[in-house]
């Protein structure tokens, strides 16, 4: 399963401005978030299907981002991703 590039989220760009607004997290590459030096959430394609992997302090999760999401259930979306996340003010 290889990480996702910039061209295989254009259709994710909503969720991933969301994510980019939180402060604690440091995007260090495209789509590979950070938080201290943890890495907690980046993208994955498999099957011409894209993946986000969360960290939710335990262990990976898979959240499958199904194709054609509006910018709204995007943004809803990245907030459950950011619910998962281990990350503390």
């Amino acid at each position: 399963m290889a990480h996702a590039k910039p061209e295989h989220l254009k259709e994710f760009t909503p969720l991933i401005e969301e994510v980019r607004k939180c402060h604690l997290l440091k995007e260090k590459s495209f789509g590979c978030f950070y938080y201290k030096s943890k890495s907690v959430l980046h993208f994955h394609i498999k099957v011409e299907r894209i993946f986000a992997h969360v960290y939710d302090g335990d262990d990976w999760q898979e959240v499958d981002l199904v194709s054609k999401l509006s910018a709204t259930k995007q943004k809803i979306l990245s907030k459950s991703i950011l619910q998962m996340l281990p990350i503390k003010d």
